[in-house]
């Protein structure tokens, strides 16, 4: 299994779950330094779980293109993993209008996560949660672009 968290928050109490487990992949796109103030590029996972969690830790204010880059960088390591099944921490407050954030999102960007996450989750299982937004129109456009996508 692998989980992909796209929140602006880093997903701290996943990666405490999984650290120390090699079956599970976890990665985290989130804002840096930002609350819970925890996943430094350097936690990589403990003993079995070695390498098995990625974190991007980006600043606030960070670019779509470089949050793309990052995003890219995080569905290669899941394909490298190859897992039967995708979770995916879907967090619409990384959208650009969201007051607890600065990320560049929007719900075109929200699509395009979505049709690369169909990509990546095609012939495995794949579930999205929903874990943040706080700007309600941000929220409602860029959840029904991201579920659009899949269709």
């Amino acid at each position: 299994m692998a989980i992909l968290d796209f929140d602006v928050h880093h997903g701290n109490g996943t990666q405490d779950v999984f650290y120390e487990r090699g079956d599970v992949f976890f990665t985290s796109l989130h804002q840096w330094p930002h609350y819970p103030g925890t996943g430094a590029s350097g936690d990589i996972g403990r003993g079995e779980g070695e390498g098995s969690n990625l974190n991007f830790p980006l600043p606030g204010g960070t670019d779509e293109a470089t949050w793309f880059a990052c995003f890219e960088k995080a569905l290669e390591s899941i394909r490298e993993f190859d897992p039967d099944f995708v979770l995916i921490s879907s967090g619409f407050d990384s959208h650009r209008n969201d007051p607890l954030g600065d990320f560049p999102l929007n719900e075109e960007s929200f699509a395009r996560i979505s049709k690369d996450l169909v990509a990546l989750s095609e012939g495995k299982g794949m579930v999205s949660f929903l874990e943040g937004g706080y700007n309600l129109e941000a929220l409602s456009g860029s959840v029904n672009s991201y579920l659009q996508a899949q269709l």
